[in-house]
């Protein structure tokens, strides 16, 4: 406990060290989540005018996010987890097709394996909260998407084409997505998560907008999600069974209720 407790008081300040790496924080409207992921467009034809450091650490960031959601995914039984990794495989791969457009290629993928020291150090200690209890891999899941959100959100405001600004944009509203998933599945087992990095109230208007169009068993993609996704975006699919050993995390990340 005195490991996890280290982790969740350092891990927020990671997402706000990451500004030091990819610029400056754009402005933070309250956002209205849209339902769809991003697609499987072809490689864009215009070069991305984001640096090669810049798309090789958001690609890797969406590495650590399926690598940790694969990891708690085959340790407890919420189908959230297998959702969300399938889709962090996707934003992943589009990212990559980003990089392509200036002759950039990601680090070999090898699961829990990256070339950035700080994603390494993030996801050690995530997978320690992961294999802790079904809600920490909940909190962790959430944390994920905030800190995903905010790194973005400073990625597009480098960003000068529209290929690139339009790739993290739809990023960005499937984190929010996943974030929902997440705040909805801690709910649902009696744990309350509060907003480490977001801002408060547009941490509201995320988690407590309607499920987005993949939870809802329309598309056409496995596991009844949106076809764009492959899965279900916002992680909802079929009811999650209920998160065995809730309550072992503090609530908010800050320790204890």
């Amino acid at each position: 406990m005195k490991t996890k407790l280290v982790v969740l008081l350092a891990l927020p300040l990671f997402a706000f060290g990451a500004q030091n790496r990819i610029g400056a924080p754009a402005a933070t409207p309250v956002p209205t989540p849209p339902a769809a992921c991003p697609s499987n467009a072809a490689t864009p034809a215009t070069p991305t005018t984001l640096a090669a450091s810049d798309l090789i650490f958001a690609i890797e960031e969406e590495r650590v996010a399926h690598d940790i959601y694969a990891a708690a995914a085959a340790r407890w039984n919420l189908r959230v987890f297998a959702n969300i990794a399938e889709s962090e495989s996707r934003h992943a791969a589009a990212l990559t097709r980003l990089a392509a457009t200036i002759g950039v290629q990601p680090p070999p993928a090898q699961a829990g394996v990256y070339a950035t020291a700080d994603l390494q150090m993030l996801h050690d200690q995530l997978l320690d909260l992961v294999n802790g209890s079904a809600t920490g891999a909940l909190r962790a899941g959430a944390l994920i998407e905030e800190t995903d959100i905010a790194d973005l959100r400073r990625l597009s405001a480098l960003a000068n084409d529209p290929a690139s600004q339009a790739v993290i944009a739809d990023l960005i509203a499937a984190s929010y997505n996943h974030l929902a998933a997440f705040v909805r599945n801690l709910k649902a087992a009696g744990v309350v998560y509060e907003p480490q990095i977001l801002a408060a109230e547009e941490f509201a208007a995320v988690t407590n907008a309607a499920p987005g169009r993949g939870g809802q068993g329309q598309g056409k993609g496995p596991g009844g999600g949106n076809a764009a996704c492959g899965a279900d975006c916002s992680g909802n699919g079929p009811a999650a069974p209920t998160p065995a050993t809730p309550g072992n995390v503090g609530r908010g990340y800050r320790g204890g209720r």
